[in-house]
């Protein structure tokens, strides 16, 4: 798969709109929203969209001139997708882009002038690949997803080179490289489901099926004009892709954005899919339960004309299952490596012996294969980090692209991968959400430092050659420091580190980094200690003070998950559903009822996910990136409660959420200044965007989702 890079800027207000009518359902969870941060998935590059375009440009993507032939007529509706087009424009989630790409076919975004006609560029195989090739062309044209092109226009358009990659089934995958093509093309941006959100979505004892759609890419169009981009020529013939191909930058996006459009609806009735790409897996709380889901899921695909692989699918309800190379099982929630995966990694191991040679790829290899397997192996990131330090300081940035450079592989190299030769590594990660953590505090300066766990001191001077230490440095001892001095209250629990340093809080999470080998070894020490002592670390950053309007702007920026609602919405939301007692995400600044938790100083104290909550009506407005934890903690509580929460059906906690309540929610009128910060002197940009609802949890349909 192709992503882009991600990039640091924010997209300004107006280009965001442009993405979100394009991409996604309106106001979906494909939109950064103020209550966190973006998915590390998630590349925001601001492009400009086809309708900005100035004329002369449009002229070029969309007409012949630039090969000096006529544009093809415009054909028939095309099958399959196509044909069922009545069924996707009924789709609740259709966006305009969306429906026009199953109507006329997907129209590739360019961001310039794409390229010129250079000759047809004959495909080369060898004698033994030839007939590999001529098989798989010919399968192309049964399936309808190539044609040829007639012999008046072969001389122009744009031709790559077309080759096959074999699969994992033991057939081969055509790819076009299309690199110098995908230069031309616009960097969009898309969010993709992750690991982490897989696991984290499961709950004990659940049933899965596993779903995989056939030929992929296959079933989106390309629209005809377009097709000319996409030729390759073998054996004196010119053929050009009818549909979305492998290697093509933006087809990962295209596709998604499609099923996430075409599964809205289920989503919607609270069926549990997670999807990613053409690999889907659908969970419920009962063998029948998912048995319904299936004949339901299969019966609505056929309806727009999608396809399953039957073969390849597992459509018997099992508590263990495998998907995207992990073993998932409910009854020990535990997610394992698959063998295969594992074997993968033995193998390129295997090349790595002392005083040998390898090309640069082959540390490419290993290290995608480290990072794919990093979520559901102990430490996995962590022990990537040597590798990488050792090959930063050997390798030149340059000789990255090629890969060609050869590496001698030496004793050091070897103590690299010490971990990943041994078995440790691969016991498997937990499943499931925490909900509840202990919270430590901590702070450093450079005379001293300081911690609180639950009301309890900590502190001490530095001393020798820590008062020469970076101060990056410092806070991540502090960190090693106090839970040392908090060990019989963190012992066997899962903690959350409460730091205003934002390396340490990237370092704990991320298992270290690149930029400070100081910085990485006291991370590794921490980790490497707490993985024995701990169930689990997590990091959160904490700004010392909070200031209003342009001070806050001019220190902070915006502060995510700290938006308040206007005070006449919240006035509406008490006449309609009760006024509440308690605010269970909130601040001393945004708290709309009397007693509230907040992370700062607050009559209920901290952390509302890690508190048992008191008796009384409660309402809740948290932020976007808390939604599986806190209907977590709403299963764990059992109680009624007024939650405001985006209407996100493409988010993998939506079904849980639809599940709760006895009815459908209600929807918060917009105005501009729903949402605000500062006392209300800072507006977000874009309030529309979040769909925001108000949804009655029921204790009684609690039990009976606990019960499902």
């Amino acid at each position: 798969m192709h992503y882009m890079p991600q990039q640091k800027s924010f997209l300004p207000p107006s280009t965001i709109a442009r993405d979100i009518s394009e991409a996604s359902p309106p106001r979906d969870a494909s939109q950064s929203g103020s209550s966190g941060k973006p998915e590390e998935v998630t590349m925001y590059v601001p492009v400009q969209e086809a309708a900005d375009v100035p004329d002369a440009i449009d002229m070029v993507v969309s007409a012949w001139e630039v090969a000096g032939a006529q544009p093809p007529p415009q054909h028939a509706l095309m099958p399959p997708v196509s044909s069922h087009l009545s069924a996707w424009s009924a789709l609740p989630a259709a966006s305009y882009w969306v429906i026009n790409t199953i109507k006329r076919g997907y129209m590739l975004q360019f961001a310039r002038r794409p390229p010129r006609f250079g000759g047809v560029i004959m495909t080369e195989v060898s004698e033994q690949s030839a007939p590999l090739l001529r098989a798989e062309i010919s399968s192309l044209l049964a399936k309808q997803a190539v044609e040829i092109v007639p012999e008046e226009r072969r001389n122009s358009g744009f031709y790559s080179r077309y080759f096959l990659v074999p699969k994992k089934d033991g057939g081969m995958r055509p790819i076009l490289d299309l690199r110098l093509l995908n230069k031309a093309l616009a960097k969009r941006t898309f969010k993709i489901i992750t690991v982490k959100q897989i696991l984290a979505h499961i709950q004990p004892d659940d049933y899965f099926i596993a779903v995989d759609l056939k030929d992929v890419y296959f079933h989106i169009q390309i629209a005809p004009h377009h097709r000319r981009f996409l030729r390759f020529a073998f054996e004196s013939v010119a053929y050009q892709f009818k549909v979305l191909p492998f290697g093509l930058a933006l087809a990962p996006r295209v596709f998604t954005l499609c099923m996430n459009t075409a599964l809205a609806p289920l989503k919607l009735s609270g069926m549990r899919i997670l999807n990613y790409l053409d690999d889907w897996l659908v969970i419920a709380r009962s063998r029948s339960a998912l048995e319904e889901h299936k004949h339901r899921l299969f019966a609505h695909l056929a309806g727009l004309g999608l396809s399953v692989n039957i073969q390849k699918s597992t459509l018997q309800p099992r508590q263990s299952i495998t998907f995207l190379g992990m073993i998932l099982d409910s009854c020990t929630m535990i997610a394992n490596l698959s063998e295969p995966r594992v074997q993968s990694i033995h193998n390129t191991l295997a090349l790595f012996v002392q005083g040998r040679a390898i090309p640069l790829r082959t540390f490419q290899r290993l290290l995608g294969l480290m990072a794919a397997a990093a979520s559901v192996c102990r430490l996995g990131l962590l022990h990537m980090r040597p590798l990488q330090h050792w090959l930063q300081g050997r390798v030149q940035p340059r000789a990255w692209r090629a890969g060609t450079e050869r590496l001698i592989i030496t004793r050091s190299c070897l103590e690299t991968l010490a971990p990943w030769f041994g078995t440790t590594i691969f016991e498997g990660a937990a499943m499931g959400r925490v909900v509840r953590r202990v919270v430590v505090t901590t702070d450093a300066s450079l005379s001293g430092w300081g911690a609180l766990c639950d009301g309890r001191p900590a502190f001490g001077t530095w001393a020798g050659d820590q008062t020469r230490w970076h101060i990056n440095c410092l806070e991540m001892e502090v960190v090693h420091l106090a839970l040392q001095s908090f060990l019989p209250f963190v012992k066997d629990r899962h903690v959350l580190i409460r730091t205003d340093n934002t390396a340490v809080v990237a370092y704990i999470n991320r298992q270290g980094g690149l930029r400070s080998r100081s910085l990485q070894g006291l991370a590794r020490q921490l980790l490497l200690w707490t993985d024995r002592v701990l169930l689990s670390i997590r990091a959160v950053h904490v700004p010392g003070s909070l200031n209003c309007g342009v001070d806050m702007l001019s220190r902070d920026g915006i502060v995510h998950g700290e938006w308040r609602l206007h005070p006449q919405t919240i006035n509406m939301i008490w006449n309609l559903f009760g006024k509440a007692e308690i605010d269970l995400f909130a601040s001393q600044e945004n708290a709309h009822c009397p007693l509230y938790f907040s992370l700062t100083a607050s009559p209920l104290g901290g952390d509302a996910l890690s508190s048992r909550w008191p008796k009384g009506r409660k309402y809740g407005f948290p932020p976007v990136k808390l939604m599986p934890l806190v209907l977590q903690k709403i299963r764990e509580e059992r109680c009624a409660l007024i939650l405001v929460a985006p209407k996100w059906p493409n988010q993998p906690w939506f079904p849980e959420l639809v599940n709760m309540a006895p009815s459908p929610p209600w929807r918060i009128p917009p105005r501009r200044d729903l949402l605000s910060q500062a006392r209300g002197t800072i507006w977000h940009p874009n309030p529309e965007l979040w769909d925001l609802h108000v949804w009655q949890i029921s204790v009684e349909y609690i039990s009976e989702c606990c019960r499902q």
